[in-house]
């Protein structure tokens, strides 16, 4: 093998410059030759020797003599090669070495073919090599000092360049992308029909003796299967999917202790709950998620029918801070043996690019709280990988062991019908789910993590202590919608509905009116808002000029009546014709319970309010509440309910 060694005309790296060995003299010492400027340098060889082990020297090119002959060394182990190859190797060897066993070669045909005879007798070869084969081979070996050097290169053979014109290259990519464009399942036979129409097309602009050959399908497919799979994958699925499946997968997030780091996603439930009342299906509800990437312990969660929305993070963020406490024993004999510890006030949240993400509610609690928030790139879930992997685990372990389990596909399902087979109402799905986040997911082994989620989060919880806001109530309050509002002496409008009270008084005795303030809201319930001064920390309670009608009253239910409330041709500010389209909407809400379609029932559980929080929750109707009696609805009035309403997360009016 031709490597490293103190030799006359050896050319090596070292520091930073090239060099020659000259000579070798008796006393262990090399002639240097400095190629850059000729300064001659006599230098200890075991100087050499030391920097070569310690990597600083470096070897250079092959001997002159070896480049002469243009010799490529195959630079990969032996073993890679094929067994025919690998005979041939040896078989030439074997040649070279029995040859030497004769003594000097002289390399004449009278000399070699009688050795050669009987070499190829004792090798059993029918087919022996010519003197001038034997001379080649050995001419490689001798120059290079490597038995790389006879294996026989028929991948060199050939041509290497395409031999058809750059104007066909650009006519087939074209027509490339114009299949895998009209379909991602695009063939071959698809891509050439339409490589030939193009440069028969263009065929008909050029003359007679400019025409541009026609190439075969072979030559078609060849140019195909030289395309680079990252290519290929870009033209049939786009740029993101070839980036998501070929970029090299990197060492994720690194962190240090317990909520230093958590991830928030969504996901719908594989599986059907059913109404606690009616006991019909009412869809599959959406889980909201907060998981600490450290103990992959999942920190606080939220159930809801109304999608995702700005509500259900700050729902989920609020119950991941707060302490815990037991929920509702709504399946009897089922206990929680392990108290769910996970609380405090977090460094950073690792969100992803939806709606509900961006904007001034979330943005604002994070600031109040010290909240770092961190958004990924588009349309890329590794960088959250954590909570991604974690709402798998709970769909494929826990709801698709549930009865009524959509599963992940809908081929899954076979002849199963996951709306005869539910049982769970919300209330009981709430109190299954925390004993399998808290008894078993967070008991079970990490492989990741090579503990299990309850031990990591108890060994991490020894070097950091959980902290709170310093008013828990005050950090019930702050967790909600905000917005900006003007105070007038009526005092502050918001959604249509009006706040006012002595906590006020103050706030328009220093600022006078137009002042605006900033506000923030729970969507769950319109009952009371909290309104900061523009010089206050604190922020002070409002409640509803009308409580009758708004106390407990969701943001989503209120727009509904004030819909109907115009559709009825009433004004959206009568409180009295607010209170009817209030019964109006219970009406209508208990009818769409019982309809026979999911999808109706779905839409009345989310209008309901039915969440993780209360899962019993229905819209609270009083009748009394009007200073006046109420006539009978008229006809119109008993339209059914907008078929569009508006999302949870909109904050304006």
């Amino acid at each position: 093998m031709n490597g490293f060694a103190l030799r006359r005309n050896m050319d090596f790296e070292w520091h930073g410059g090239r060099f020659r060995i000259q000579q070798l003299n008796e006393h262990g010492q090399a002639l240097l030759l400095r190629e850059q400027d000729g300064v001659m340098q006599l230098v200890a060889s075991e100087e050499l020797l030391s920097a070569y082990s310690a990597g600083t020297l470096r070897q250079g090119e092959l001997p002159a003599r070896a480049k002469r002959f243009d010799v490529a060394i195959f630079g990969r182990p032996l073993s890679d090669l094929k067994p025919s190859v690998q005979r041939e190797v040896k078989r030439r060897l074997h040649y070279l070495q029995r040859l030497e066993d004769y003594g000097a070669p002289n390399f004449t045909a009278a000399y070699l073919e009688p050795i050669i005879s009987v070499i190829a007798a004792e090798l059993d070869d029918s087919t022996p090599p010519s003197p001038t084969s034997i001379y080649r081979w050995w001419l490689r070996l001798s120059s290079t000092h490597d038995p790389r050097s006879l294996i026989p290169r028929f991948d060199r053979r050939g041509g290497k360049h395409t031999r058809q014109s750059d104007e066909v290259l650009s006519l087939l990519k074209t027509a490339i992308e114009d299949a895998y464009m009209q379909s991602p399942a695009a063939t071959g036979a698809d891509i050439y029909v339409r490589w030939k129409g193009k440069i028969r097309q263009c065929n008909r602009l050029r003359s007679e003796f400019d025409q541009l050959p026609t190439p075969s399908p072979r030559t078609c497919y060849r140019l195909l299967a030289e395309v680079e799979i990252y290519d290929r994958i870009c033209l049939k699925e786009g740029e993101v999917a070839a980036n998501r499946r070929l970029n090299i997968v990197m060492k994720g997030a690194v962190t240090t202790n317990i909520l230093e780091r958590v991830e928030v996603d969504h996901t719908p439930l594989d599986m059907f709950t059913i109404d606690d009342k009616t006991s019909l299906p009412l869809g599959r509800p959406i889980l909201t998620v907060v998981l600490d990437h450290y103990s992959r312990h999942p920190l606080g969660y939220y159930l809801n029918f109304g999608g995702t929305s700005a509500h259900a993070v700050l729902s989920a963020l609020r119950h991941a801070i707060l302490p815990k406490r037991p929920p509702a024993i709504t399946v009897p004999g089922l206990r929680i043996e392990h108290a769910w510890s996970c609380y405090g006030v977090m460094d950073s949240m690792v969100l992803d690019n939806g709606l509900e993400f961006h904007g001034n509610d979330l943005e604002s609690v994070a600031f109040d709280l010290g909240i770092r928030l961190q958004y990924c790139p588009k349309r890329t879930p590794r960088f959250k990988g954590a909570i991604e992997r974690f709402l798998k685990t709970l769909n494929y372990s826990f709801s698709h062991q549930m009865p009524g389990t959509s599963f992940a596909r809908l081929a899954d399902r076979n002849d199963y019908d996951p709306q005869k087979h539910a049982l769970l109402t919300l209330s009981e799905l709430v109190q299954v789910l925390e004993k399998w986040l808290i008894d078993i997911y967070a008991q079970t082994l990490h492989r990741g993590l090579g503990t299990t989620p309850w031990a990591k989060w108890h060994e991490g919880l020894s070097r950091r202590i959980l902290t709170l806001p310093p008013d828990l109530q005050l950090l019930q309050r702050r967790i909600g919608q905000v917005a900006q509002r003007s105070l007038r002496r009526p005092g502050i409008e918001l959604n249509g509905l009006h706040y006012n009270g002595p906590a006020l008084q103050p706030i328009l005795n220093r600022y006078g009116e137009k002042v605006r303030l900033k506000v923030a809201f729970d969507a769950a319930d319109l009952g009371s808002i909290q309104v900061w001064a523009p010089d206050e920390s604190d922020p002070v309670e409002v409640h509803a000029v009308d409580p009758a009608y708004a106390n407990g009253l969701t943001l989503l239910q209120h727009r509904l009546i004030r819909k109907l409330v115009l559709e009825n041709g009433r004004a959206s500010q009568d409180l009295e014709a607010l209170h009817e389209a209030k019964i109006q909407l219970a009406d209508s809400i208990a009818a769409l319970m019982s309809s026979r379609r999911q999808r109706d029932r779905r839409r009345a559980a989310a209008i309901h309010g039915k969440t993780s929080n209360s899962p019993k929750r229905e819209i609270k109707v009083n009748e009394s509440a009007p200073s006046t009696p109420s006539p009978r609805p008229s006809p119109q009035s008993n339209r059914p309910i907008p078929t569009a309403y508006p999302r949870l997360e909109e904050g304006q009016p």
